[in-house]
């Protein structure tokens, strides 16, 4: 009994250095939305969340288009983003699902464990990138949309390697009740297609969204995503009307040579 005693005493003991530790680096960046700190030779991240929400223009395309990327976010202050976001990660790790570990939170900022570095600095870091990395990313979404989850922001940005397993971070965004499932994770298969679209990483779409749907269980996503396109031929043709693709963001580029790639299969 003293030993359980002693031990639950210890841990009681170690938390409170951990949230003292935290307070200490919040309070020395106070206007930081998200920051990390070192605590016994680990690394943690506070995120104080934001507000999010689509305008008016993107909430419009929406309902005109019905294009998955464009599915606008609902309107959350700092405090309800943060309280879905710590809440959210929560249930993926009880299911199991590779996320970081919520081990503090308060009225202000929640603390999250570390889960290495995102997956775009580490294909960047080498002049030909890991085929193996952007193969477990696919397998990764996949094995989470089983689960019956969706990622809300899965660019490669948010996805994390360590212990040789991808994980998955911020889940901040969030969306209306009504929204059908597999449309969020069709917009999450987009995502991470276009994400290796915008910053021309050579990859095998095809290859990749197969995978992807032997993990998942949605083998109709390639079917879907054909059709979504063939719905948006117009907006294609303008997109790629001379005079305009000189005015266009880097995203809107992007869409199209992705477009582009998805049409060959």
């Amino acid at each position: 009994m003293k030993s359980i005693v002693a031990s639950s005493e210890s841990s009681e003991n170690l938390m409170n250095d951990l949230e003292r530790t935290a307070r200490q680096a919040a309070e020395t960046s106070p206007n930081k939305e998200i920051l990390s700190f070192e605590f016994e030779g680990a690394r943690y991240w506070i995120k104080r969340g934001r507000a999010t929400g689509s305008n008016f223009f993107h909430r419009t395309a929406w309902r005109l288009t019905g294009f998955p990327l464009l599915i606008p976010v609902l309107r959350q202050n700092a405090a309800e983003s943060r309280q879905h976001e710590a809440d959210k990660i929560d249930r993926l790790e009880k299911l199991g699902l590779s996320v970081p570990k919520v081990v503090l939170r308060n009225d202000e900022w929640f603390v999250m464990t570390d889960t290495g570095p995102n997956l775009r600095r580490l294909l960047y870091k080498n002049a030909e990138p890991d085929q193996s990395l952007i193969l477990s990313a696919f397998t990764a979404l996949g094995n989470l949309h089983s689960q019956g989850c969706y990622h809300g922001g899965s660019q490669l940005r948010n996805l994390t390697w360590s212990q040789k397993k991808i994980h998955f971070i911020d889940f901040e965004e969030n969306f209306d009740e009504s929204i059908n499932l597999k449309t969020l994770q069709l917009r999450d298969l987009f995502l991470l297609l276009f994400s290796f679209a915008k910053d021309r990483i050579p990859v095998n779409y095809s290859r990749l969204i197969a995978l992807y749907q032997h993990a998942s269980g949605n083998d109709d996503f390639d079917r879907r995503l054909q059709q979504m396109f063939r719905k948006l031929g117009w907006l294609e043709k303008i997109i790629a009307f001379p005079p305009l693709w000189k005015l266009l963001d880097k995203d809107t580029k992007a869409t199209y040579r992705l477009i582009q790639e998805l049409k060959k299969f």
